[in-house]
């Protein structure tokens, strides 16, 4: 029911909306205004190519794959620091959470659903990014992944740990990159590209120690996401695919190293 005054009566007019569902119908993101400064943005920039260009730097000394633990917490910390530096932006100009996190579905049907969907895009992202480092491959750009052999994990404990760590930087970096990001450059003239091409090429270049041909491909992977994001209007079959794949890339190279095919 809506309230309508008119005068000093008052009359109360039904309509069918009232039984409409809460689900925006727009497309999501669907942004026109920064939803942080500028020069906030412009510091989370730096700070992620900071970090990688130091990551990268430290992945070429010969203890980069040392104290497995201790790395993994030393990258909990990091990510953490990422979110709450993106979050310190999104208060300065009073932005919910919830814009960020894009359209809430609740139920076990839902998130089924979103564990489906993050399968079938987990699927055909491996087709595609194999068809990407294949490529790459014959132009001589992929490289031998030496740093991410080394930090994968060697022990159940280390396995354990890597785990957490998986759980915690999918669901930052997906809030970070493709929530935080994608709708800050998306508002530049309300161009959806725009925030496409500039999320995924911070995500690629937040991943220097893979080189240059694993920074393009990760850029390719980093656009995927943001695709899915798109078509889910949320980030959380993105938050779950991310997951996944950090989680079953260490089990796999755990294994290989156990069974020296690495």
């Amino acid at each position: 029911m809506r309230t309508f005054y008119t005068g000093c009566e008052l009359m109360k007019v039904s309509d069918n909306t009232a039984d409409a569902p809460s689900e925006p119908t727009l497309v999501w993101p669907n942004r026109t205004k920064s939803i942080a400064p500028w020069w906030h943005t412009a510091i989370v920039a730096a700070v992620i190519i900071g970090v990688s260009i130091l990551s990268t730097m430290q992945s070429k000394t010969a203890n980069f794959g040392g104290s497995h633990i201790k790395r993994y917490a030393f990258t909990i910390a990091w990510e953490l620091v990422l979110a709450l530096l993106a979050w310190w932006g999104l208060r300065m100009r009073r932005t919910p959470l919830r814009e960020i996190l894009g359209v809430s579905r609740s139920g076990i049907k839902e998130w089924a659903r979103d564990f489906a969907i993050a399968l079938m895009f987990w699927v055909a992202a491996m087709i595609v990014l194999a068809v990407i480092a294949r490529l790459l491959s014959l132009l001589h750009l992929l490289q031998p992944q030496k740093a991410v052999i080394a930090i994968a994990p060697q022990s159940l404990a280390q396995l354990l740990v890597w785990l957490v760590l998986c759980t915690i930087a999918g669901i930052i970096e997906e809030f970070v990159f493709r929530g935080y990001l994608l709708q800050q450059f998306a508002s530049i003239g309300g161009r959806l590209w725009i925030g496409i091409v500039a999320s995924s090429l911070l995500f690629g270049a937040a991943h220097g120690y893979e080189g240059i041909g694993g920074m393009i491909a990760i850029t390719a992977y980093g656009a995927m996401f943001c695709m899915l994001a798109i078509y889910r209007r949320n980030l959380r079959a993105g938050m779950i695919a991310h997951v996944w794949h950090d989680s079953i890339t260490g089990i796999v190279l755990a294994i290989a190293k156990h069974t020296h095919l690495v």
